[in-house]
């Protein structure tokens, strides 16, 4: 079986969906499938999305694939093969308001088209599934969920003198709560700068750390205090060692498909506090301590519990790696196979 896949995502700005990508096709390698031949064809030079797809993609699709798979929301318009398409949320559709007006207008057309060209949309959870069926009008039938995993080589508890060394690096000299991922106003970052800033006033030793780039304005950090630090895009080998000294990973967000980075954090052994959005209780309800999603108060009441129960904190962080393992990316690589094999053999 012939599958092409669009690598663009591989290439700088790389996003969240590039760990998918990466996790996905390093699943596939571990399975050692013999009659499975992957193509992941990438630019040669600087390309924008757009063109990319619409026109070196549509091309590729002619060259004799049995799949083409499309990791990045939407497909070519007018494909020459079956193809399969990763649509990892339909925030720009339900909330254009939280995005760029010249990314939500694309993606708000192209995701529903997209969904509805394609022979099978793969996504991360029930949930998304659900919203992806109302928003693009395509039958449930046509969506499979199949929930993205960890890297359990990266992702994992750190000895002490590892974490030390890392905090080092990283100019990390008190305690911190940390928030990773891109800056951006739905993810909840004024959510977590009030829950510090309650919390310091009986913890002023506390500093939030956020480490992610900025990728739109977000009103709450235009006179952030000094105790937020704002570290920007960390080395991936860093951050297994930034999740474990953490006295807190927030994941306070308003919306997302899956949330890596709080299977990330679990997995290296962090005490993770979340909000309670539908993806989270779906996938994390059982190994995160919970707030009501958009509640400040509510945060820091949970923070603050999760900290000075030493022997709740304690059970969580030794929890969260054995609950991480269950997401596996050839689990995850397998049930892709499968679905191109279905998709092949109409």
């Amino acid at each position: 079986m012939r599958v092409g896949v669009d690598g663009k995502s591989l290439q700088p700005p790389r996003e969240g969906v590039a760990r998918y990508l990466e996790g996905m096709l390093a699943g596939c390698a571990a399975l050692k499938i013999p009659d499975l031949e992957l193509d992941v064809i990438t630019p040669l030079r600087s390309r924008r999305r757009l063109p990319w797809v619409l026109w070196d993609m549509q091309r590729a699709t002619a060259r004799g694939f049995d799949v083409f798979h499309f990791p990045f929301y939407y497909p070519p318009l007018m494909p020459r093969c079956p193809v399969t398409v990763a649509i990892h949320d339909v925030l720009p559709l339900e909330h254009p308001e939280w995005f760029g007006r010249r990314w939500t207008n694309t993606l708000r057309w192209m995701i529903p088209a997209g969904a509805r060209r394609a022979a099978a949309v793969v996504t991360g959870a029930e949930a998304t599934a659900e919203a992806i069926a109302l928003r693009c009008h395509i039958a449930r039938a046509q969506i499979r969920v199949i929930p993205y995993g960890v890297d359990a080589g990266l992702f994992a508890p750190v000895p002490a003198e590892g974490v030390a060394s890392v905090r080092r690096q990283l100019g990390l000299g008190r305690p911190y709560l940390l928030q990773l991922g891109a800056l951006e106003r739905r993810r909840g970052v004024d959510l977590a700068l009030a829950t510090a800033e309650m919390l310091r006033v009986h913890r002023p030793e506390l500093e939030l750390v956020l480490a992610g780039e900025r990728r739109t304005d977000v009103s709450a950090l235009a006179a952030a205090p000094a105790w937020v630090r704002r570290l920007g895009r960390v080395e991936e080998a860093a951050l297994p060692a930034l999740y474990a000294g953490a006295a807190a990973v927030l994941a306070p967000s308003r919306g997302e498909g899956f949330d890596l980075p709080v299977l990330e954090a679990l997995a290296c052994g962090a005490l993770v506090v979340a909000s309670d959005i539908p993806v989270h209780v779906e996938h994390f309800a059982t190994a995160v301590r919970m707030f009501p999603s958009g509640d400040a108060q509510a945060l820091a009441d949970a923070v603050a519990a999760a900290l000075d129960d030493s022997a709740a904190a304690t059970m969580l962080r030794a929890r969260g790696p054995a609950y991480a393992a269950r997401f596996s990316w050839q689990e995850s690589a397998r049930r892709h196979i499968e679905l191109w094999r279905e998709v092949a053999g109409r």
